[in-house]
């Protein structure tokens, strides 16, 4: 592994300059870890204590090549040297034997010290949050990313496994998802950045509910009527209290619904939004996701005017699809924008089994 100039590491802490090299190694398939099980030969990075007796003013003394790896020569934890963990006779017999050209004891003394460095480097890789996250690529499980799933009510075990979309997208809107005052700004940053549409959502969109026949309004006494109260009385018992009349099978709601506007967008990513029911699946997990499954969401498609083709059925280039992407008649003009395509939104997709979806971002 040919080193790059990396006589900036001299300038860095201990931790820093073996995390570059460690990644270095890594992209060249040397992927043994310090302080492990393997022998050292075979290790990543090899540590040696400095034996230079002077004041350090950095932890790192040197950076080298040695063999097919980096060499990384620390100005702390040395059994001997400036800072010895040994005592002070053992610093002037490692120098004396130097003098006489003798690296025997040094060598020694350099396993010692390539383990204790190792050791130090895996606490600071424990202990930091960025090199837990950087552990991922080795196959080991990334306790940070775990948490901050837990965090947003989700875990890898559970909802999470069920989204169609990795992980590592959900962390960084954790503080969206774990945010239980879900407003339109929220939604509209989880929808933006999860599938990198161009969108708004629009809030309170009043839309009519259909009320269970059980709870309209029937005239009579006793078990023949139900929810036909006038007034509330004073005097009326709270068992009772929400029983007030209404008139028809259906009430006008504001309070649930919310609308997610895309585009406007050219023909062609209308067409594969519309023929694509996977990318629909991955909008409507996202909007149950951050507003909650007491929300009801809906699209609305945008397009303008002069990019909507004639109307050609059989048309191999411009396939049009009855309902969705056909319009009758001329437009009063092409400066228009065409938002009557609305799509309902199943919040049960977030409860669905993973679909195999092909991502295409920007559509």
């Amino acid at each position: 592994m040919a080193l790059p100039d990396l006589a900036y590491l001299k300038r860095a802490t201990f931790a820093q300059a073996a995390r570059v090299l460690s990644l270095l190694a890594r992209r060249k398939g040397r992927d043994l870890a310090p302080g492990g099980d393997a022998i050292p030969e075979d290790e990543s990075v090899r540590f040696v204590a400095s034996q230079r007796m002077g004041l350090p003013y950095s932890d790192v003394q040197d950076v080298a090549q040695d063999g097919n790896k980096a060499r990384l020569i620390a100005n702390i934890l040395g059994s001997a040297g400036r800072t010895p963990a040994l005592p002070p006779p053992y610093s002037e017999l490692q120098l004396e034997r130097r003098r006489a050209r003798d690296n025997s004891f040094a060598d020694f003394l350099n396993l010692f010290d390539h383990r204790a460095l190792s050791f130090f480097y895996r606490v600071e890789e424990k202990y930091r949050w960025p090199l837990m996250v950087e552990r991922t690529g080795t196959g080991d499980r990334d306790p940070i990313g775990a948490m901050m799933l837990a965090l947003s009510g989700m875990d890898a075990r559970g909802e999470a496994e069920r989204l169609d979309l990795p992980h590592a997208q959900l962390i960084p809107l954790t503080v969206h998802l774990a945010d239980t005052r879900r407003s339109r700004y929220s939604v509209e940053t989880v929808l933006r950045v999860a599938t990198g549409m161009d969108l708004e959502v629009l809030e309170a969109q009043p839309t009519w509910m259909a009320v269970p026949p059980q709870e309209q309004s029937r005239l009579g006494f006793g078990r023949l009527g139900s929810f036909n109260q006038l007034g509330v009385p004073d005097d009326l018992p709270p068992e009772e209290s929400g029983q007030a009349a209404m008139i028809g099978s259906a009430v006008l709601d504001v309070q649930h619904h919310f609308l997610i506007v895309l585009g406007p967008m050219p023909y062609d990513r209308l067409r594969a939004f519309c023929a694509q029911p996977d990318l629909r699946r991955l909008v409507s997990q996202l909007a149950a996701l951050a507003a909650g499954l007491e929300q009801r969401a809906s699209l609305r498609l945008r397009i303008a005017a002069r990019d909507v083709p004639p109307l050609r059925l059989g048309d191999e280039a411009t396939p049009a699809m009855l309902g969705w992407t056909t319009w009758l008649g001329e437009f009063e003009s092409d400066a228009d924008i065409l938002d009557d395509c609305v799509i309902p939104i199943d919040n049960a997709a977030i409860h669905q089994e993973k679909a195999v979806v092909v991502r295409r971002r920007g559509v």
